[in-house]
């Protein structure tokens, strides 16, 4: 059986459907379905990490794949002590992503291992457990380790990249050793490893009461030293960022090899000296929650960390897109908490009003069901014609100009604007993420809004001139993958903001509810029954980790979906890396989202 014919059981995937190849463009392929694979395919989706007892909503999905549905499901305890009940299945009225099923069991509180059966399926065991989500959090931070360069990482691979690396422009050697490789492959793209060293910060300071097990700072700050070592040699002379080492000459994949580490040879890798302004602003964002973390145990270093922040704050215009100005934000959060300078106040306040500009607070696009999302310039945000609507649309930092206005209202709580900022969150929270989400039984976040139907897929009919996929389009541009990240930036959106409301004598419950949902389709509530974590959960499919193989804690792209918006998988080991490649985001979402959840309860 081949992956489309596994792909075509699947109740979304009706037989005979054109799937495209996930390894190129061009037309889609139409193979035959072997019908005797449709009892092979899982129906039951369910978080194979378990759930807390007392906090969060425990929900079972099953896809409705014969006429007619279950009825109930049976849930029994699989430990030592006998227990077990047995309740109805309800028709989910939500049918995006296909008929499904759904029950609650909220209620069950009762500690224990448990396994659900509908018909003759089973689900995998899970717990319901007080450390359900945060025992898998040292595995995760173990994940960075085995992508050290620059250093023998025993077991995983020896020295390398002793000899990063040449400028592209000049050709001239510059020290670049170290580091974290970014993904399934060799490469270190700063975008995505500065956000490492960000989510390992922020796990450090939500994790502030260890418990037994937890990650321990020693070990946090030990690994951001090591990848930040890498950052600080990324700095120009003008105090501007580098993009990357070794993406390649002109983005290809030539730099994605092992070298000789000796320097002046021909597989030397390259330096991508090109500047931009959002990496300028993650890497002060890092360097002020470095000077905040080592203030104590190495003062010296932490002051070198400072100054190299500052000197990349100064050095750039801090103006610019969407996800430029959301960055700029964090940055100055963090530079003030670490020095108090009212400069960083007034440079928050004055990005905190542009970022508000952003946000469509109109109903645009000729219809009035959703508002509160950002888009990419301030006229577009207001205008009542779709001439110049242009939704704000980012895989890797979708919710990022929400999560900078929070940080804001949490970092100058006394700012005239604060309200605002507070306001502009809750609008895009209860007006487009919480009605997007339940178009759907598995409460996914779509990925994107779009007028009309700019490429020839399908793009699903919202209202007015408003269409939207969960997945990224594939036949906009060649690279296309899955949404893990999307996932994981919402479930830290909607975790902060539980956070904050519970810490103002609110409750945050609704958003931290479908936080945890965002994440449970990564851990196995999803239309495969996957888990996407490897050393985690079941059915893992194989990572595109062509260097060194299966990575502990290591998450994968995940599910992309086709020119229909119909979700794919590859889970027949054809190593293919629009849904299997690990990728930095996916992991540092995972722990400042998890940590954020654990320290708001």
């Amino acid at each position: 059986m081949n992956r489309r014919n596994f792909l075509g059981t699947l109740a979304t995937l009706p037989a005979g459907m054109a799937v495209p190849a996930l390894a190129q463009e061009g037309p889609p392929v139409v193979e035959p379905v072997e019908k005797e694979t449709a009892r092979r395919t899982p129906t039951i989706a369910l978080n194979h990490m378990g759930f807390r007892p007392r906090s969060g909503r425990k929900v079972l999905v099953v896809r409705a794949t014969v006429s007619p549905p279950p009825s109930h499901y049976t849930l029994r305890d699989i430990g030592s002590e006998p227990f077990h009940f047995t309740r109805p299945l309800k028709l989910s009225p939500s049918s995006d992503l296909g008929p499904c099923l759904t029950a609650d069991f909220t209620d069950l509180e009762r500690l224990g291992m448990y396994q659900i059966t509908v018909g003759e399926e089973h689900s995998v065991p899970f717990f319901i457990r007080e450390d359900a989500w945060r025992r898998t959090l040292p595995t995760v931070v173990g994940y960075y380790r085995w992508q050290r360069c620059g250093v023998a990482v025993p077991g995983v691979h020896p020295v390398c990249h002793l000899d990063d690396a040449r400028r592209r422009d000049n050709g001239e050697h510059v020290d670049e050793v170290g580091g974290w490789h970014d993904a399934g492959d060799l490469r270190k793209w700063m975008d995505p490893t500065l956000l490492n060293a960000i989510a390992l910060l922020n796990l450090d300071r939500n994790l502030a009461a260890r418990q037994p097990g937890d990650p321990s700072t020693e070990q946090i700050l030990e690994e951001v030293r090591h990848g930040n070592l890498y950052f600080l040699k990324m700095q120009d002379t003008d105090g501007r960022v580098w993009h990357d080492t070794a993406g390649g000459i002109n983005g290809d994949n030539s730099d994605n090899h092992w070298t000789d580490n000796i320097i002046g040879t021909p597989d030397d890798r390259y330096i991508n000296t090109k500047k931009l302004e959002h990496i300028s602003a993650m890497f002060s964002t890092l360097q002020g929650l470095v000077s905040q973390a080592y203030r104590a145990p190495d003062p010296a270093y932490a002051a070198r960390c400072l100054a190299a922040g500052e000197r990349a704050w100064q050095a750039n215009a801090r103006t610019g897109a969407t996800l430029d100005l959301a960055w700029w934000a964090l940055a100055d959060c963090e530079l003030h908490r670490a020095t108090g300078k009212t400069a960083y106040r007034h440079d928050a306040l004055r990005l905190g009003k542009q970022l508000l500009a952003r946000q469509n607070v109109a109903f645009a696009a000729g219809q009035k069901e959703v508002r509160g999302y950002w888009t990419e310039s301030p006229s577009a945000s207001t205008a009542p014609s779709s001439s110049h609507f242009v939704p704000y649309f980012n895989v890797v930092y979708p919710a990022l100009p929400a999560m900078a206005l929070l940080n804001l209202y949490e970092t100058f709580p006394t700012a005239a604007d604060a309200p605002k900022w507070k306001a502009a969150v809750r609008r895009h929270l209860d007006e487009y993420v919480l009605p997007m989400s339940e178009r759907n039984a598995f409460r996914l976040i779509p990925s994107g809004l779009y007028l009309g139907q700019p490429t020839p897929e399908t793009y699903r009919p919202l209202a007015g001139e408003l269409t939207y996929r969960y997945f990224m389009p594939v036949r906009k541009q060649f690279w296309w993958q899955g949404i893990n990240s999307h996932l994981g930036s919402y479930a830290l959106l909607l975790g902060e903001f539980a956070r904050v409301l519970n810490g103002e004598n609110g409750s945050g419950t609704v958003y931290a509810d479908l936080a945890y949902r965002q994440l449970e389709w990564i851990m196995g509530a999803n239309p495969f029954g996957a888990c996407l974590m490897t050393a985690q959960g079941m059915r893992n499919p194989f990572p595109h980790s062509r260097f060194v193989g299966l990575i502990p804690g290591g998450i994968m792209n995940g599910i992309a979906g086709n020119e229909k918006d119909e979700p794919i998988l590859d889970q027949e080991f054809l190593i293919d890396w629009r849904t299997c490649e690990y990728w930095s985001p996916h992991v540092a979402y995972y722990l400042w989202s998890v940590s954020t959840l654990e320290s708001s309860v």
